[in-house]
């Protein structure tokens, strides 16, 4: 079972600015991406360069989402299955 008030993804950042987020910001950081799930990249701009924040899934949860993926389209009558992100 999973815990449910910890997101799957870990947060993934790097830029020259890195150093200007600390870790208020980056929990507000996590609270977008877990609001707003179908962001693939948050930019930021400091005084000290960018920053760029995405989420990281782990590979088991990929596997399983290319898992599911091909036991829907294997499915007698499913002649095409699209994962869109919202906008």
């Amino acid at each position: 079972m999973t815990d449910a008030s910890r997101p799957a993804w870990q947060s993934l950042m790097g830029g020259p600015g890195i150093d200007r987020i600390i870790p208020d910001i980056q929990e507000k950081l996590a609270s977008l991406l877990d609001l707003l799930p179908a962001t693939a990249t948050i930019n930021i701009q400091t005084d000290a360069g960018y920053v760029t924040v995405s989420p990281d899934w782990p590979r088991r949860s990929m596997d399983m989402v290319d898992s599911l993926v091909e036991a829907i389209a294997s499915v007698r009558g499913i002649t095409h299955i699209s994962l869109q992100e919202y906008r």
